[in-house]
């Protein structure tokens, strides 16, 4: 039976689990990073899964967990029929979603990862207890002038720009440029904490012939696909396009319209079909206007020419050595001109390597994050949790017999666990005052044949 030391809560919304899109890999990517040492993770939904990302996840080692009783979001989206704001419903979804995860196991860190989960976990007040830390990944979140640009209404970023000054919570970002803005605004608890490269076939190079230009995301006007259209109407090179199912036929209707017939389309793909994509490409063009930190960029900078525009300031997280930034006017020839770069050729300029350089910090600054963590620890025995010696925790919480947990009865357990040895399993957690203790578990279903 396989055990864990440390435990984490992973708050993603059930919009943003998805293959594509860079939340999604960022939940594929942390998932396997923990699974890489030695960290147990718990997928925290508002809803339940609606695709089969989940059984990706899963398959990866971590649990999916929804709330038992889920409100709907109807009244929500009839109200807002044409633009957003805060969903009450969904703060609520991921509030229920916490209580759950905790009648059956304790947490050493609470990552939010969409806003509402954001009010929910800073709702529970366990910041003194475990670090809860609100990630970064919409551009408006950071950069404050691209509010209002988007379809939230003013309420929701005034709402959600408040939390980035709450002094108890933890802001985790993916690069100092981020850090700088973010402080700017009043923020004043920021870390910089990368997001590890969720296709570790990346980390190979791939001499191989290629064909095409690639481009990645969907059809927005952030992501800029009609830049990307016009360029290689002029370009004439081959095309290839990573995107979701409602990108695909847009950029079907844009092709057939451009005259392109030389295209490649890709829908939500992840793992080696996606790493075989992205290595079979010649050249990148990502002519995205606003990004944080694009995982896309990240994901394609070792392996091939990367060209951005010069309208845009987000390339400034990475070194300008590795990319080439251009007028839009100039696009269609320095594709031309990149198109010809060898493999080899352009391995030889360290690219690569400066993306496994990147990767390879990524671990050690969430591993030194959660060790260098001060949580508060109770100052006496009062607390019930003292009472048992080795305790499966979800037998704890029952053995309270509440008609519904409170949030102060997993706290206590949190404020006195220092005094334990903690053991976490797949499925559950364990205290035991017994340093050499080791949990025994019936395993059942396909765990039987594990290790066989």
């Amino acid at each position: 039976m396989k055990t864990y030391s440390k435990r984490i809560a992973f708050l993603i919304s059930d919009q943003h689990f998805i293959p594509h899109g860079g939340i999604g890999q960022f939940a594929k990517g942390f998932t396997e990073m923990c699974q890489r040492i030695n960290w147990k993770v718990d997928i925290l939904l508002d809803k339940l899964p609606t695709n089969e990302f989940s059984s990706t996840i899963e398959k990866l080692g971590a649990n999916i967990i929804c709330p038992f009783e889920i409100l709907r979001y109807t009244d929500h989206v009839n109200t807002f029929a044409f633009s957003d704001t805060v969903n009450f419903e969904r703060i609520i979804n991921f509030r229920n979603c916490i209580v759950k995860a905790f009648e059956t196991n304790l947490y050493d860190m609470i990552i939010c990862n969409t806003q509402e989960a954001m009010t929910a976990a800073y709702a529970m007040t366990l910041s003194k207890d475990i670090p809860v830390m609100f990630y970064t990944h919409l551009h408006s979140m950071i950069f404050r002038e691209s509010q209002g640009s988007d379809v939230f209404l003013d309420s929701y970023h005034n709402f959600y720009n408040k939390h980035m000054e709450f002094k108890d919570i933890v802001i985790g970002t993916q690069s100092q440029k981020n850090i700088d803005e973010l402080t700017k605004h009043g923020a004043t608890n920021c870390i910089l904490l990368r997001m590890p490269l969720s296709e570790r076939g990346l980390l190979e190079p791939n001499n191989d012939e290629r064909k095409g230009v690639l481009f990645i995301g969907r059809w927005e006007a952030g992501k800029n696909p009609e830049a990307y259209i016009k360029a290689m109407e002029k370009a004439k090179l081959p095309c290839k396009v990573m995107t979701n199912a409602n990108g695909a036929k847009k950029f079907e209707k844009a092709f057939v319209e451009a005259g392109i017939t030389d295209y490649e389309i890709k829908v939500g793909i992840i793992g080696q079909e996606k790493v075989d994509f992205i290595k079979s490409s010649k050249v990148f063009y990502m002519p995205s206007l606003r990004e944080n930190y694009p995982f896309a960029f990240f994901e394609c900078l070792g392996h091939m020419p990367c060209v951005v525009l010069e309208t845009q300031d987000w390339s400034d997280n990475f070194k300008e050595e590795y990319f080439t930034k251009v007028k839009q006017s100039d696009v269609p020839e320095t594709l031309k001109r990149l198109y010809n770069t060898e493999p080899k050729d352009y391995y030889a300029t360290g690219a690569l390597d400066y993306v496994k350089e990147l990767d390879d910090k990524t671990v050690q600054g969430w591993i030194d994050f959660i060790a260098d963590f001060v949580f508060r620890t109770a100052k006496n025995d009062i607390a019930k949790i003292n009472e048992y010696t080795t305790v499966r925790y979800s037998d704890y919480i029952r053995d309270l017999n509440r008609s519904a947990l409170a949030r102060e009865d997993f706290e206590s357990v949190l404020t006195n666990r220092h005094k334990f040895n903690i053991v976490y399993t797949d499925k559950n957690t364990y205290l035991s005052k017994d340093d050499n203790f080791v949990p025994e578990e019936q395993l059942t279903g396909l765990a039987l044949f594990e290790g066989i």
